[in-house]
């Protein structure tokens, strides 16, 4: 079923060609894929993830990565120090003596063995004040670029945990804007061309959408918000971390109130064991509103994704204060009519392996829960 839109305000882009698009919600195939094309990579690879584990799939990666290394493939792979605290290990080490870089985003400064891969080239002590500034700056993305032609984005980390994630592989599309977000993570940009950046025409609607500047974040989280009040018919969210800050939660109440049908799935149990009870302190005002909570139980969800009528994103962005302020996103715009038609059907299914929330089950929750909830009001910031 096709939505139509209240108005036209977002038809800047197109003219952009649609490309390839194919939508993964499981990791064994999403891996399988990317594998596949890692393998038969023939010039670049840049790979950042937030969380890059040591197991039988993050082997298989590294595996994959060095071969691609051996035979003269430039290989750049970028892990986030707070997701991946222990990498350096032997396998990294013989995967960059076969010539591939690697490199940690904002490192805790007592790691002092990955200061080398750091990007800030300084004396210690400047480089340990700054990783301490930074400390609160993490690159959540999940991106994988292959020579420049393809593109994967989504909610999998390099891991083999069985969550369930969302992702994207892209191809035949524009890909400049999130290859330029990769150099910028990779090494410091110069201050002429950050200013350069800050006044560079935006497009409103991209096919990926990037937050990597305060200009960025503020224009996509506009946009955001008015896409959420110009919805006529649904607003279908999955979202594995939803702690909204004030703008969010009033424009989910006032369209569920004019009758837009919105539905939010979220986890019932999460890798961040307190991060259910903060979202549950949102359930009675968004209950009472009309919006229609679900908790979604086959296992953990990690997936964000986003259903306004008929515009759809997959990415590693979440409605909660980290994604808005400090970390690093990547979102795709799905443009397809067939991809969006199986993210749609994805939604619903996802539903029937969930529990919906009613406000009278709410107020049956174990009081230490309930004070839990209600501090992560006041600590929603930090989360």
């Amino acid at each position: 079923m096709q939505y139509q839109k209240k108005d036209d305000y977002l038809k800047e882009d197109e003219h952009q060609e649609l490309g390839e698009e194919k939508i993964f919600f499981a990791g064994k195939d999403y891996f399988a894929s990317l594998l596949s094309d890692i393998r038969a990579a023939k010039k670049s690879i840049e790979l950042e993830t937030y969380i890059f584990d040591f197991d039988d799939v993050g082997k298989n990666v590294i595996v994959a990565l060095t071969e691609a290394a051996r035979r003269g493939v430039l290989v750049r792979i970028l892990v986030d120090g707070a997701g991946t605290p222990e990498w350096g290990n032997e396998a990294i080490k013989r995967l960059e003596g076969f010539g591939a870089e690697t490199r940690v985003f904002h490192p805790f400064p007592w790691r002092l063995w990955q200061w080398s891969r750091s990007r800030v080239h300084a004396s210690s002590l400047l480089k340990a004040i700054y990783l301490l500034l930074k400390i609160n700056s993490r690159n959540h993305r999940k991106v994988c670029i292959i020579d420049k032609k393809i593109a994967y984005v989504g909610s999998f980390n390099i891991s083999q945990k069985t969550w369930r994630d969302t992702g994207v592989r892209l191809r035949h599309v524009d890909l400049q804007d999130i290859l330029q977000a990769f150099d910028s993570s990779w090494s410091h940009i110069p201050i002429q061309e950050r200013v350069r950046h800050f006044f560079r025409h935006m497009r409103t609607n991209p096919i990926v959408r990037l937050n990597n500047t305060w200009h960025r974040r503020r224009i996509l989280y506009k946009n955001l918000l008015q896409r959420i009040k110009s919805c006529q018919k649904r607003v279908w969210i999955t979202n594995a971390y939803f702690v909204p800050d004030n703008f969010l939660l009033r424009r989910l109440i006032e369209v569920a109130r004019l009758g837009v049908d919105v539905r939010i799935l979220l986890p019932k149990e999460s890798d961040v064991s307190f991060m259910p009870w903060a979202s549950q302190a949102f359930y009675e005002r968004l209950l009472k509103s009309g919006v229609r909570v679900f908790e979604y139980t086959s296992s953990i969800l990690h997936a964000k994704t986003l259903i306004l009528d008929d515009w759809m994103t997959i990415g590693s962005s979440n409605l909660n204060h980290r994604s808005l302020l400090h970390d690093l996103e990547a979102d795709v715009n799905v443009r397809l009519p067939e991809s969006k038609q199986v993210l749609e059907n994805q939604f619903l299914h996802d539903l029937e392996h969930a529990k919906e929330v009613h406000l009278e089950g709410r107020r049956k929750l174990p009081w230490y829960q309930r004070v839990v909830a209600w501090i992560a009001l006041y600590l929603k910031y930090l989360i």
